[in-house]
């Protein structure tokens, strides 16, 4: 707030608080608003009254053993006896439930569980107590991990635990847990019972909300694998471009020229109406990501492709008129430049618009998207007759409804899509709408999956998986793959298997992605694509020496490193093996991963072979902590929690606060709690360095008149006369001088010649030859003002 006021300004701050600060004292900042000149005045926010109750900690072991009994205590602190209801849940679900009788002070209440399955715990002890002050501190978060062996968990539509590559893994030594993409893990506790994960031609839309998000994290943040297989549910055709998951993925899924077999007209309505302007997070609004759904189809359509797009309410507005993209300029200014407004969406204008606009194109692929919400379409008209004929005139329907298939209009928008013979997407999580317009591209386009044999042959970056693929597939000739998803390499993936194509499309590629990995195998590894590769001898080696690949190793043994937490900080301690070598010592990492994000952690060396790192606990969550020692070698600690954030601490003295703002206020010159009349009251004057340039440029002006005015019209200063006579007397001796000085120039007369004379001492001592009487400068001036006076 001080350095808000401006330099040389006095500014008047307002503390609205209730004192309770968890930072540096505030004494230093108040001192600093008196020096400016300003004056500080606090406001007190003043909790209700009543009962102060709060769960100090939950206290959990660390890390236990799978199926080990665990004992956890809650530390409760009241400031007077009363009767509390209460919760201990685990994951969510309520374990344990009651009233317990809290006397002044702190109380300790006592669970048991045994634990479950390997991974972390998240327990939260609740309790219930309208009167308190503080209900923000009445729940507390601990988190345990189950250590023990981590399987690689296999995500598959049939959840089938039997398939091939589940039975290939675990013939190859390796732990396999298989589940249904609706049971796929969706935070990083549930992670973190898992080596690797491998979704198996599993579409994006099937998966949990905030699988995709996490799956990211785990592999970048968290050190774990990931390995997606092909299909026609998979990549792009799978709703994966624009996804969480494609930067993690070792290929790219855009759409490119030379896949293509034909071009794609595409017209695209989108719902404007004022339901649109609600806040979507971030700073944006569902407009804004519908206009971001539409420039993703934008980016995924190529340069033979054709748009057109319209902002439908009651009326149609064309904003984008069927354009050639490579002819179009930047569309996607016109595009997000889209605001909400109106009405609700009149289903007939926004189809009849669309419609218009493809009338026009010879573009034999023409296919409209209708985005609409699923509680606000109107006015659909005769619509059972007109899409059917749009059908027979080669253009199909698909619509991406905002809500759910519960809400009010969706079962006419099913109706629309059926009938146009094309999808429709329900969305509730308007941030999914650019990976869903993608897909809708993509899918039309019908150029993401090859229905061929195709022949595969083995590429250098093979090595990279190790001796056991290169012997799996040293065997004999590689059979054909039956089918396979599209997809590229990225510049940074090691490519081990690619087709004999045209564009040498990469089958198998992979690569290290943060602190995890990740591959991709485009083919389908069991079904109807497979093809012949699927009897070749080496088939199921190369899928398990993937499957090892991906799934990491853990830390080596002469890697220790513990985490935990002291007050509002976790310190993060790594020892190295006395015979670890110096390479080894360059190679240590450690990062964090926390409620806002991951970060990297700074080691600083306490011991020979001994490292330590800090971290503040500034927000109520889980905290992870990773520890790299080389590429191959990742050991993931047991988290610490924050129960709450510190704001909400219990104060062992209720008046700190109150205190402390008075005494903000007593250095500041001002009040505790003023009258609002006292707010704006105080001296208005600045003070410091001002700027004279604009009167000392009037009085040059003013000095420059009066100087014109005294030469030319003779005016005379009778108070200045001595300055006159001054200025006449030294011009005179100036004048003096002139004459004395010698003038040579090439142009001019000879100057007389010097006479020379003996001083009594014998030097010579030069004179000047005589010259004329000057005029008088008295003389000059007055002929000078009287030819200006208009005489001679």
């Amino acid at each position: 707030a001080v350095a808000a006021v401006p330099p040389g300004r006095r500014g008047s701050i307002v503390v609205v608080s209730d004192g309770e600060g968890t930072g540096a004292p505030a004494w230093p900042g108040a001192r600093a608003a008196l020096r400016r000149g300003g004056r500080l005045d606090a406001v007190p926010i003043r909790r209700p009254a009543g009962a102060e109750v709060a769960v100090e900690e939950l206290e959990l072991p660390a890390e236990v053993a799978p199926g080990e009994p665990l004992r956890i205590t809650g530390w409760v602190q009241a400031d007077r006896a009363l009767a509390a209801p209460y919760r201990l849940l685990r994951d969510g679900q309520t374990l344990a439930e009651g009233t317990v009788d809290l006397r002044p002070g702190s109380n300790r209440l006592r669970f048991r569980d045994r634990a479950a399955g390997t991974g972390t715990h998240a327990y939260e002890l609740v309790l219930d107590v309208p009167e308190d002050r503080v209900r923000e501190n009445d729940r507390a978060l601990g988190v345990v991990r189950v250590a023990g062996p981590r399987p690689i968990l296999v995500v598959r539509q049939s959840g089938d635990p039997g398939g091939r590559l589940p039975s290939v893994l675990r013939a190859a030594g390796l732990g396999v847990e298989v589940v249904t993409p609706g049971r796929a893990p969706a935070s990083l506790g549930a992670l973190d019972a898992f080596r690797a994960v491998v979704l198996e031609d599993v579409p994006a839309a099937d998966l949990p909300a905030g699988a995709m998000e996490a799956l990211a994290s785990f592999v970048e943040d968290f050190g774990g694998g990931l390995w997606m297989t092909g299909g026609k549910a998979s990549f792009g055709l799978g709703g994966y471009r624009f996804s969480p998951l494609e930067p993690v993925l070792p290929v790219t899924m855009e759409v490119r020229e030379e896949q293509r077999r034909f071009a794609l007209a595409m017209a695209i309505g989108l719902d404007r109406s004022g339901s649109m302007s609600a806040p979507a997070g971030a700073g944006r609004t569902k407009m804004d990501l519908a206009n971001l759904g539409t420039i993703a189809a934008l980016q995924t359509l190529g340069p033979n492709d054709e748009i057109a797009v319209l902002a439908v309410d009651s009326a149609p507005h064309v904003v984008v008129p069927l354009t050639r993209i490579d002819q179009g300029g930047d569309l996607a200014s016109s595009i997000r430049d889209i605001e909400s407004g109106g009405g609700g969406i009149f289903v007939e204008e926004a189809l009849q618009a669309m419609a218009a606009q493809l009338a026009s194109t010879t573009t034999a692929n023409r296919h409209m998207v209708l985005f609409a919400d699923a509680a606000d379409a109107e006015e659909p008209g005769a619509y059972r007759s007109f899409v059917p004929g749009l059908v027979q005139a080669g253009v199909t329907l698909s619509v991406i409804a905002l809500g759910t298939p519960t809400d009010s209009d969706a079962a006419l928008l099913l109706e629309l899509a059926r009938l146009g013979g094309g999808r429709c997407k329900f969305v509730e999580d308007v941030r999914e709408l650019p990976r869903l317009f993608a897909q809708e591209t993509i899918e039309v386009a019908r150029s993401s999956f090859v229905e061929e044999q195709v022949p595969v042959r083995v590429r250098p970056g093979l090595v990279g998986l190790g001796d056991l693929a290169i012997a799996a597939l040293s065997s004999g000739a590689i059979p054909p793959v039956g089918g396979h998803a599209i997809a590229w390499a990225e510049p940074r993936a090691s490519v081990g298997l690619a087709l004999d194509d045209e564009t040498e499309t990469p089958l198998l590629t992979f690569w290290q992605r943060g602190l995890g990995r990740a591959a991709a195998y485009l083919g389908e590894v069991d079904g109807d694509f497979t093809g012949p590769i699927g009897a070749f001898a080496g088939f199921d080696e190369l899928l398990a020496t993937t499957g090892r690949w991906v799934g990491g190793a853990e830390a080596a043994a002469d890697v220790w490193a513990e985490v935990r937490r002291e007050g509002h900080e976790a310190v993060v301690r790594v020892e190295l093996a006395a015979d670890a070598s110096a390479d080894a010592v360059e190679r240590l990492r450690a990062a964090r991963v926390g409620p806002d994000g991951a970060q990297p952690l700074w080691l600083e060396r306490t011991g020979l072979r001994e490292f330590e790192a800090r971290f503040a606990l500034d927000r109520e969550g889980v905290y992870r902590v990773v520890v790299q020692a080389g590429e191959d070698s990742v050991l993931r600690l047991a988290p610490v929690s924050l129960p709450y954030s510190p704001e909400f601490e219990p104060r062992v003295d209720p008046g700190e606060g109150r205190r402390t703002l008075a005494r903000l206020a007593e250095i500041g010159a001002g009040k505790v709690d003023p009258p609002a009349s006292d707010l704006l009251s105080g001296p208005r004057d600045s003070f410091g360095i001002e700027s004279l340039v604009a009167p000392l440029a009037w009085l040059a002006l003013v000095l420059l008149v009066l100087e014109v005015a005294v030469r030319r019209l003779g005016l005379r200063v009778p108070a200045l006369g001595h300055v006159q006579r001054k200025v006449v007397a030294g011009a005179g001796r100036i004048s003096q001088r002139i004459r004395g000085a010698r003038v040579e120039s090439p142009a001019a007369p000879a100057a007389p010649r010097q006479a020379r004379s003996e001083d009594a001492g014998g030097s010579q001592v030069a004179a000047d030859a005589p010259s004329p009487t000057p005029e008088p400068l008295s003389s000059v001036l007055d002929r000078a003002r009287r030819r200006a006076q208009g005489g001679r």
